[in-house]
């Protein structure tokens, strides 16, 4: 019998805050790029940034393009016709971060999923505690913070 070795838990290095802070700045202005710079890629280089943990290891490198990343998110969740969301769930439990009950108490650094204009979109919350950020076409976008649906503690 072959004992699986669970992935570990992001935790949060010190000084978490300036790992983040730098990693926001030097990528204020980086643009959209499916599978490079997207907002489930931004959301787990952010989180590598501050534990060192790559969650969305699973994803990367299988797509290049929004078709590429839907069929992506069913290959790896298994979930038919899955969402970013199903994406971040999945991450979320494979590396065991705990989904706030309110997603409205997530705190700076953690990961969301928010709508923006219809879309289901992730992103953390910004260092203010009081703004999630995403990736946007031309760079990093603010959103208030009523906009999470779902988060998870990092």
């Amino acid at each position: 019998m072959t004992a699986t070795i669970a992935p570990p838990k992001p935790v949060r290095h010190e000084p978490w805050v300036t790992h983040l802070h730098t990693f926001l700045r030097a990528n204020a202005k980086t643009p959209f790029k499916w599978g490079v710079w997207d907002c489930s890629l931004f959301c787990a280089d952010a989180i590598k940034a501050m534990t060192g943990i790559d969650i969305a290891s699973d994803f990367r490198g299988l797509y290049t393009d929004e078709a590429g990343a839907k069929a992506a998110v069913e290959k790896v969740t298994g979930v038919t016709g899955g969402t970013v969301e199903d994406a971040a769930a999945y991450c979320a439990a494979k590396h065991g971060l705990v989904e706030w009950k309110h997603p409205l108490f997530a705190q700076r650094g953690d990961l969301v999923v928010l709508e923006d204009a219809g879309r289901v979109i992730t992103g953390l919350v910004h260092l203010s505690g009081r703004h999630i950020v995403a990736a946007g076409e031309s760079g990093l976008r603010k959103f208030t913070i009523t906009n999470v649906k779902r988060a998870w503690h990092v």
